[in-house]
């Protein structure tokens, strides 16, 4: 639980390193005031791309290195740390995908590691969810 909590320490440390997002763009709307959405329209942040997208990976990985996480190929965890917040802004808790990670490893990454690799992964990828880490 303590690495756990460093994790998310180190991660939120290192967010601040990170490039600003710039604001989203609203969702658009339809000309006609009268048609309805039959599916609601959610907000999330943008992706970032090019050189964003490149810091925001290298803000990642080097996340993983300051947890002391074992892994081989960076650009696997890169997806594996887009794909968590993919599903945060879906409603995932925390928890749920730090116990997804350890399970998903097949007893590679302990609960500590999976921690600082979500921590990692909000710090790099979805900042909106630091308030979700544990002090």
């Amino acid at each position: 639980m303590r690495r756990l909590l460093a994790a998310g320490a180190c991660a939120v440390a290192l967010a601040g390193c990170a490039p600003s997002d710039p604001p989203a763009d609203p969702p658009a709307t339809s000309e006609d005031p009268t048609t309805e959405q039959s599916t609601p329209a959610v907000a999330g942040p943008a992706v970032p791309t090019g050189a964003d997208a490149v810091a925001a990976d290298d803000l990642f990985v080097a996340g993983l290195r300051a947890g002391a996480v074992d892994f081989a190929d960076p650009e696997t965890m890169v997806i594996l740390g887009r794909g968590i917040c993919a599903e945060l802004q879906q409603g995932a808790p925390v928890i749920a995908e730090v116990d997804a990670v350890t399970t998903g490893s097949g007893g590679k990454w302990d609960q500590g590691a999976a921690g600082a690799i979500v921590g990692s992964a909000i710090g790099a990828y979805c900042p909106e969810f630091r308030a979700l880490l544990p002090n």
